[in-house]
């Protein structure tokens, strides 16, 4: 199930019943107890899902922070495509997770801060312009 968190009872042998659901940095981590329900192959979403690729949401906004998060970035370049207007909405998430009843939630994680990998590619050689090759220069020949 790309895209999706296992829901069922006994995915794995340490299963205890429940499954996170992160949705966005700003937001609240779900706390679901699977539904094990046989229509949706017993997978929940695993997250909000992106609106639009990140090289279209970076083109089409100009990204901001969001208030009050303590956003971090590993490796100290920031990854703007990761903020939340990147991502669908979480309360509208939420609502199709009840509506088709592919988890319980229980409980949330409230965020105090977040910690991101960051735009680690950003110097990374395959960025880098290429200079320009010289032409080879023929030598002068004088009579």
């Amino acid at each position: 199930g790309k895209g999706a968190t296992p829901s069922w009872a006994g995915f794995s042998p340490d299963d205890a019943g429940l499954t996170l659901i992160p949705l966005n940095m700003a937001e609240p981590i779900l706390i679901t107890e699977h539904c094990d329900r046989w229509e949706t192959l017993g997978f929940a979403p695993h997250g909000a899902g992106r609106n639009l690729s990140r090289t279209a949401y970076l083109k089409a906004n100009t990204p901001a922070w969001p208030e009050g998060i303590d956003a971090r970035f590993y490796c100290g370049r920031p990854d703007l495509s990761e903020l939340p207007g990147a991502y669908k909405n979480a309360a509208a998430v939420r609502a199709q997770i009840a509506k088709y009843d592919l988890a319980e939630v229980v409980d949330t994680v409230e965020p105090y801060g977040s910690i991101m990998a960051g735009d680690w590619e950003a110097d990374a050689p395959w960025r880098k312009k290429r200079a320009p090759v010289a032409e080879p220069q023929a030598d002068s020949v004088t009579d």
